[in-house]
């Protein structure tokens, strides 16, 4: 399993105009170089190749297929990222606090690569 240090905050936003979900565990130092579109989701690398920021569009939609409460959203006090290796791919989980209680939500990726996090 890949983790953030965490001791290192992440930052958050949820946009609810645009429904964008964004968590950025970026440096000060970091340059990002470039981008990847998964369907609903993007995700920013940096220079080392490593993950900085992910996106995810469409969120509360999301959440909502998985039989989840959306409005955890528009509550959050907290947004970390955890990265787990599965076969072809990895998970990545949206871990989300708020409204009292802890969310992991997953979205699965089918790559042949492991991300590279800070």
């Amino acid at each position: 399993m890949i983790l953030l240090d965490m001791n290192k905050k992440c930052s958050f936003m949820y946009d609810d105009f645009s429904d964008r979900l964004m968590i950025s565990c970026k440096k000060d130092s970091d340059v990002i170089v470039g981008s990847i579109r998964v369907l609903n989701l993007n995700i920013d690398f940096t220079s080392n190749n490593k993950i900085a920021n992910v996106e995810l569009r469409k969120a509360s939609d999301y959440i909502e297929s998985l039989g989840l409460n959306p409005r955890i959203l528009n509550n959050l006090t907290d947004a970390q990222l955890m990265f787990k290796q599965c076969r072809d791919g990895y998970l990545i989980y949206f871990i989300l606090q708020g409204m009292n209680k802890t969310e992991r939500i997953p979205y699965n990726i089918q790559s042949r690569k492991v991300p590279v996090l800070n």
